[in-house]
């Protein structure tokens, strides 16, 4: 929180985030990912950094462009050095910012075969042009129907922004 307002950018506030919990949790196996995005210029303008994240997907003027993670996981590998970079992206009215957990992308339908991100990236393509609840409810039915009933294998969190 101390970083957050000392409006450290969020490539280095991942290393920070790595640093802390290799050094004061540290216990084997555990890391995490995370995306990280800050809005300002009135929303006009968008800084993000992630670590070992599925892809946010950035929907603008009905073209889709994946945000990749700059950094591998955090956390458990002492090695591992986070980037420092981020990316600044310039919004308009109408753009929408989508984040979600990689149990979004984790699913298997009946043949075994995973959605992947080509697969919500259809689903987030064939959905983009709805209300934002409307396009929440085609994402998730459309995992759902992916899976077909199968069992879920991780959480699923997903966030959806609009610039106004």
């Amino acid at each position: 929180m101390h970083e957050l307002k000392r409006n450290t950018g969020l490539g280095n506030l991942l290393g920070l985030l790595h640093a802390f919990v290799h050094d004061h949790i540290g216990l084997d196996g555990f890391y995490f990912t995370m995306a990280a995005g800050r809005f300002f210029q009135r929303g006009r303008r968008l800084t993000f950094a992630a670590a070992g994240h599925p892809p946010a997907i950035l929907i603008s003027n009905g073209t889709l462009r994946l945000l990749d993670s700059q950094s591998a996981i955090l956390g458990s590998l002492a090695e591992v050095t986070p980037s420092e970079s981020e990316d600044e992206i310039d919004l308009t009215s109408g753009d929408r910012l989508v984040l979600y957990t990689d149990g979004f992308i984790e699913v298997f339908n009946e043949n075994d075969e995973m959605l992947g991100v080509d697969g919500l990236e259809d689903l987030i393509r064939r959905s983009a042009k709805r209300t934002l609840s409307e396009m929440k409810q085609a994402i998730l039915s459309g995992v759902n129907a992916w899976r077909n009933g199968g069992p879920l294998t991780d959480d699923m969190s997903l966030v959806i922004v609009e610039v106004r």
